[in-house]
């Protein structure tokens, strides 16, 4: 169905979502001048991001301000190339924009010579350090929904940070091949609560804390090799439970392990997740299965996506050196930051206006969501339009092979990232 108006409202089908890594593209809104409704298919996150009001046009948080005092686009933009102008090694950090806006970003940090790392890096940089020693093999949303007849969840933060996953790619009754859903097992090793709209029949739950994991994924990889001779299970490891959960994989024609990496939030969780990885290594010996690493916010997969084809690396990439230098540890932001080796902060944060740049006295710059509120007032304040609700562009999906595009649902005179970082860097 098409957007239809009305005399006071516009409604929109079929509208992707950018406010988590699902990017679900099913949802109906209504806008009635600044507002914004989901009114179909929403879940709490996308009816906070696209419900967040919009500050009147005079009020202090949609206007653009030099050191807490307002003034013009114009001026703003000006001083903002000066600061850039001037500084030796800046970061850009944040990062949380479409894919029109993170180009341009990696532009000007490849003109001025930046270092380049998104918000979300921590999560990114756990997923990227096991694939990079180990090597994985993932599959998408879409295969999930159509072929899954096995999943495994590691950890938690599914039902929290992507709440509709379930309902579309687990309790979905149509499947593109006609497949049925009725006989599909749900394995939820950690702590992730009973999933809403899921039959309880169709779940196991097998509790873990999650520094665990790892012990519990090497356990159940033992006993699917037939490597249990030595196996001494420790930690309370459900044997039982975890039997029956290699004679489900073996017998399955299609599994899938998933996890959200900014879950697992302890030491070396690179580690766990290189040990689930193998387990469907081990598994396609004989039968088909997959990884499925989820999770994402604030455009962090789009970002990666951009910053890959643009540097040839996801994130924290330093662009000074006059080639992409790229290193997880070294150009971590709050590592630069707590070294004192940048001199000025570029924080980008188009989707959240709670996500704030990190405290301290470094020079800031901040494009941000209008009524964002910051604890001090940086250098240079400019509002910037959210994708997808103030202006049209494009989102990746966490699975990356799918890139949404994204709807202008209500007129707004506030900049996009694009073209307030086009203007600066047409000055410097």
């Amino acid at each position: 169905m098409s957007d239809m108006n009305t005399a006071n409202e516009t409604r929109f089908e079929n509208v992707a979502c950018p406010f988590c890594g699902l990017c679900c593209d099913d949802l109906t809104l209504t806008a009635r001048g600044c507002r914004v409704d989901v009114v179909a298919n929403g879940c709490e996150l996308s009816r906070r991001g696209f419900g967040a009001p919009l500050p009147p046009a005079t009020a202090l948080a949609r206007q653009a301000t030099i050191q807490g005092d307002t003034c013009t686009l114009d001026e703003a933009i000006a001083y903002a190339a000066d600061l850039l102008r001037q500084s030796r090694l800046p970061l850009f950090a944040g990062l949380g924009t479409d894919v029109n806006g993170a180009r341009a970003l990696t532009r000007m940090a490849d003109r001025i010579g930046a270092i380049l790392d998104h918000m979300n890096s921590d999560a990114m940089a756990t997923n990227l350090a096991a694939v990079q020693d180990n090597g994985w093999i993932t599959t998408t949303l879409t295969e999930v929904r159509n072929r899954v007849d096995t999943l495994v969840v590691f950890g938690a933060g599914i039902g929290s940070g992507l709440p509709r996953f379930y309902e579309r790619c687990f309790s979905n009754v149509d499947t593109l091949f006609d497949n049925s859903t009725a006989n599909r097992r749900l394995y939820l090793i950690g702590d992730e609560p009973l999933p809403a709209g899921v039959d309880p029949s169709q779940v196991v739950r097998i509790p873990s804390a999650p520094q665990n994991l790892v012990n519990v994924a090497t356990t159940l990889r033992a006993i699917l090799n037939g490597n249990t001779d030595r196996l001494t299970p420790t930690d309370g490891i459900p044997m039982a439970d975890l039997q029956q959960l290699a004679d489900r994989l073996r017998q399955s024609v299609y599994s899938v392990f998933t996890w959200v990496a900014g879950d697992l939030d302890f030491p070396h969780a690179d580690l766990t997740i290189q040990t689930i990885c193998n387990l469907s290594r081990d598994l396609n010996k004989k039968t088909r299965s997959a990884a499925l690493p989820l999770g994402g916010n604030n455009g962090d997969h789009t970002f990666a996506q951009v910053c890959t084809w643009q540097t040839g690396y996801a994130t924290r990439v330093n662009l000074a050196t006059g080639h992409p230098e790229y290193d997880l540890h070294r150009y971590s932001a709050a590592r630069l930051l707590a070294a004192k080796h940048v001199d000025l902060l570029l924080w980008v944060s188009a989707y959240a206006a709670d996500r704030l740049p990190p405290a301290g006295e470094l020079p800031t710059i901040v494009l941000g969501r209008a009524s964002m509120q910051l604890d001090r007032d940086p250098k240079v304040f400019i509002p910037v339009a959210t994708p997808g609700i103030d202006h049209e562009g494009h989102i990746y999906r966490c699975d990356g092979v799918a890139t949404l595009p994204l709807k202008k649902l209500r007129s707004c005179d506030l900049p996009d990232v694009h073209t307030v970082v086009s203007r600066i860097t047409e000055m410097l």
